[in-house]
């Protein structure tokens, strides 16, 4: 794909929220997501010819647990492996920064379906013969 710009922690509250509507994942509240964007440990977003087609955040301590959250690629763009290139990204960032001779765990929690898009890129499934479910919970405030 031509005119792909990688943006690194440059990402703006506006584009998230833009990103997180186109693919159905609603309007979030700006306040909540400009602190979101602050307290980011890094973050990605592709510019393709001016528009933010995708994007993607790290989470987490910065040392032993980092998650991938939001990775969100606008549905024209889908299936072009801009997502790939964003994981593989954040991926990347971890390998640079993190402490040499550590165990570092790597988490997220994949959309319904999209599960064997990460599959591909080295996660695995829980829950599994060693680890047990993901668990979450949300609060309306």
């Amino acid at each position: 794909m031509n005119n792909v710009v990688l943006l690194e922690n440059e990402l703006t509250a506006e584009q998230f929220c833009n990103l997180q509507e186109a693919v159905g994942f609603g309007n979030p509240n700006i306040i909540q997501i400009e602190k979101a964007i602050e307290n980011t440990i890094y973050s990605i977003s592709i510019d393709i010819e001016g528009e933010i087609a995708g994007m993607g955040r790290l989470v987490g301590d910065g040392a032993k647990i980092f998650y991938i959250q939001d990775v969100c690629i606008k549905p024209e763009f889908q299936g072009k492996e801009i997502g790939k290139l964003v994981v593989e990204k954040l991926l990347e960032y971890v390998r640079n920064n993190s402490i040499e001779n550590s165990y570092v765990t790597v988490g997220l929690i994949s959309a319904k379906g999209k599960e064997g898009f990460y599959q591909k890129l080295g996660f695995r499934i829980r829950p599994n013969e060693k680890e047990g479910s993901g668990m979450m919970i949300n609060f309306k405030l």
